[in-house]
């Protein structure tokens, strides 16, 4: 739990802002209050709006539409092919060896039984029919995370290091797509010297470009199932890449 003043602050804010606004709803029946949406609504209208941060806020009513739906309509499956079932059971060997050597929390069955269950909520939450790696990552950074706060602060660096490789971090994406690109990019480099040569040109183009499409199939291959952030980062900008998402290509000048 890492302690940040801002964030904290709009968290109370927004708790306390929701015990306000909910209200039985018999007396919402009755008259003697008004509906929850009513009541925020003129809440809204009657403040000044600042120093209030509505940037990528659902609201209330949409969210629990979609808490509902997928309740009632979303049963993600585990199947063997679409996560690292190793990658669990090493996991579990390695927790159990920590946990007996540093005196910790016992780590039994029903630890990974949990792993299992967060997974398939992480994927329920957004609407698929089976659990995916990336499900089973974040699935088991949670597990480890709530496993090495539970330690004594004196051997969680150790802890960290040593389990440093069953926590997939976002750097360590942004790394591994950033190497598909560039050899991608080397590809058709080589491509369209083969070509000019053929041609009789000695002038590469100016600007290569490779299909998204190509560089989405290629980051599934990795276990990479959205590349949106990442084309939208520094990193990718930084790197000399810019998306055209009219025509679908990555580009890069040279």
């Amino acid at each position: 739990d890492t302690v940040d003043p801002v964030a904290d602050e709009r968290l109370a804010t927004f708790v306390t802002k929701s015990h306000m606004m909910s209200v039985p709803t018999s007396d919402v029946v009755r008259g003697a209050a008004l509906a929850p949406q009513r009541a925020q609504a003129e809440s809204s209208a009657s403040t000044d709006g600042d120093g209030v941060d509505t940037v990528d806020l659902i609201p209330q009513a949409l969210l629990r539409k979609y808490i509902q739906y997928a309740r009632a309509n979303c049963r993600p499956a585990l199947r063997g092919g679409t996560f690292d079932q190793e990658k669990i059971a090493s996991l579990y060997v390695q927790l159990r060896k920590e946990s007996s050597s540093s005196g910790g929390v016992p780590i039994a069955v029903r630890h990974i039984e949990s792993i299992m269950r967060m997974a398939e909520a992480h994927a329920k939450m957004h609407l698929r029919d089976y659990v995916r790696d990336d499900d089973m990552d974040a699935s088991i950074k949670a597990m480890l995370e709530s496993f090495i706060s539970a330690q004594k602060f004196s051997v969680r660096r150790s802890l960290r290091k040593s389990f440093a490789k069953f926590m997939s971090s976002g750097e360590d994406r942004v790394h591994l797509l950033l190497h598909i690109l560039q050899d991608m990019m080397k590809n058709e480099a080589m491509y369209q010297t083969i070509r000019q040569k053929k041609r009789n040109e000695e002038d590469l183009p100016a600007t290569l470009e490779v299909p998204l499409e190509e560089f989405e199939s290629r980051a599934r291959d990795r276990k990479i199932y959205d590349v949106a952030d990442f084309c939208k980062g520094q990193a990718f900008g930084d790197a000399g890449y810019s998306l055209d998402m009219r025509r679908r290509v990555i580009m890069r000048n040279f």
